[in-house]
């Protein structure tokens, strides 16, 4: 269990963050350390002695001072302001590590990548075995070393040190045993794991159905009720509170579970995200057999016809078409940054025109629009309609997505393009020039810009006829089965005939030899 020392902030709304640069470590003793942390507000020499290292640099940067105690994981940064007393702080955890990493970025480096080759080893022993493990045994397996060169950047040879320091790291981890080099690759041991199955976490008396009318639509979740929440909160599961508003939050006591009154999950072992997800998709609820006490329903994929509509109404036994009969009670969405934004109080027909712009936007406009939705370049606003207008092309044509993840990146393009760097700027220090000056922000898919901010409000509202399905789906359900005045349905021309042909046939009547026919019989 990974341990630190952190301060928390009641409800803030983002963490914000301030650059800064260490200009100078000052190393005290342990007992130093502790009598520096305890009096912060004290005048001290080591401060007196420093000040000119805590102004601000060309950039805006807070200069500090790192104080760090010996034998002491974390650290203190500290920027006087030119008093003589610790004016400005703030706690540096693990201050002793990111020391190592600034002095011998090569040797952080190489930890990064044996980090990375040693949690592929471990996850063998956790999980399905991908490429490069050869396994007869699930508890035991071997890594070639080529492999690991290949994919981590890593060389391994026979008993050197590297290997050595590696081994010791698997050996770090509980999920492994024993590690032995072998001639070209690694020999794994693994502890034996008890595999617990999905039916072995499930809660008869809830179902998937259950928690998609509840409102939670994450398949990946085994619905519990309160008393088998608490079983296996017991047994050391991880249990989630569920919300109404597909959210959910771990219990982090038996009190958390009994003080609850929603529904309860956890995760499914063995589940995977399906390798191609539709973009949008809405849970459909029969709202008078829910009101009965029967959660009837089945998830409609965004974008539909009225006719895949009509057909879930049937399945799900739609009696009486109108709009009360069915509800929207969970929405799954594919890509986190368009989560936020779609709920299941948005009219069906609105989703449906939503899941159609998802679906046709162009790969790349797709990346531009989660870039500019995850960097909170522009205030777009909320929900479906702000969406649908963000995904019409000529307002995805006023920003502008450059493949440079940082400054640096940044600086290189610019430089390549109009060659307007000067000389004596740093490439980091240009590129972040060039991200303040146009407003910019850097975001995993690259830097994000916005050349125009007079976006055209295409959609407000109003859907379209093209999308709208659930007027027509009801008109087709009402087609198929016309109401009388509240009465039983009356059955059509084919099935009356249809019921005649299956009728069984009256016994024949032999008629009196020498009778005509209409002669009473005597």
């Amino acid at each position: 269990m990974l341990q630190t020392k952190a301060i928390f902030r009641c409800k803030e709304p983002e963490i914000e963050a301030k650059d800064c640069v260490v200009d100078k470590i000052i190393r005290l003793s342990g007992a130093e350390f502790d009598r520096f942390s305890r009096g912060l507000m004290r005048d001290w020499d080591f401060i007196r002695g420093n000040q000119s290292d805590t102004t601000y640099d060309a950039e805006g940067r807070t200069r500090c001072l790192l104080v760090v105690g010996a034998g002491r994981r974390d650290g203190i940064l500290v920027d006087s302001q030119g008093y003589d007393y610790a004016r400005y702080t703030a706690l540096m955890p693990h201050a002793e590590a990111a020391i190592s990493a600034a002095q011998y970025p090569s040797l952080a480096a190489l930890t990064q990548k044996l980090t990375a080759a040693a949690d592929y080893v471990v996850s063998l022993a956790a999980g399905p075995l991908p490429e490069g493990a050869n396994v007869s045994d699930p508890s035991k397996y071997a890594v070639s070393y080529q492999y690991l060169s290949e994919h981590f950047d890593v060389s391994f040879g026979d008993y050197d040190a590297l290997t050595d320091v590696f081994i010791g790291m698997l050996h770090d981890r509980p999920e492994i045993d024993m590690v032995k080099p072998g001639v070209d690759e690694f020999l794994i041991d693994a502890v034996a794991r008890e595999i617990v199955k999905a039916e072995d976490l499930a809660d008869p008396s809830v179902t998937p159905t259950d928690m998609y009318a509840y409102g939670y639509g994450w398949d990946g979740m085994i619905p519990l009720g309160k008393d088998r929440a608490l079983e296996l909160y017991d047994e050391g599961h991880t249990v989630f509170r569920l919300s109404e508003n597909d959210a959910e939050g771990a219990a982090m006591s038996r009190e958390d579970i009994e003080t609850f009154d929603g529904m309860f999950g956890v995760e499914d072992p063995a589940w995977a995200a399906p390798e191609q997800e539709p973009p949008l998709q809405a849970f459909i609820l029969n709202r008078e057999k829910y009101d009965r006490g029967e959660a009837a329903g089945e998830w409609l994929t965004l974008p539909a016809d009225a006719g895949d509509l009509c057909g879930l109404f049937e399945r799900i036994g739609i009696g009486k078409p109108s709009e009360g009969a069915f509800t929207v009670t969970a929405v799954r969405v594919r890509d986190d940054y368009v989560r936020d934004h779609v709920s299941k109080y948005d009219s069906l027909d609105e989703l449906n025109m939503l899941g159609s712009y998802l679906e046709t936007t162009a790969d790349f406009n797709f990346v531009k629009f989660e870039a500019i939705l995850s960097s909170g370049i522009m205030d777009v606003g909320r929900g479906t309609a702000a969406l649908i207008n963000l995904l019409h092309c000529d307002n995805l044509d006023a920003f502008e997505l450059i493949d440079a993840k940082d400054p640096e990146a940044l600086a290189r393009y610019y430089d390549r393009e109009n060659n307007e760097k000067p000389d004596d700027v740093s490439f980091e220090q240009y590129g972040k020039h060039c991200a303040k000056k146009e407003g910019g922000e850097f975001t995993e898919h690259g830097y994000i810009k916005c050349r125009h901010k007079d976006l055209s409000p295409e959609y407000s509202d109003v859907v379209p006829e093209a999308y709208k399905i659930t007027g027509m789906a009801l008109h087709f359900l009402r087609l198929k089965k016309p109401e009388r005045g509240g009465q039983d349905e009356r059955p059509s021309v084919l099935e009356k005939i249809r019921a005649a042909q299956n009728a069984p046939k009256s016994p024949r009547r032999e008629r009196t030899p020498g009778k005509k026919k209409g002669e009473p019989d005597l």
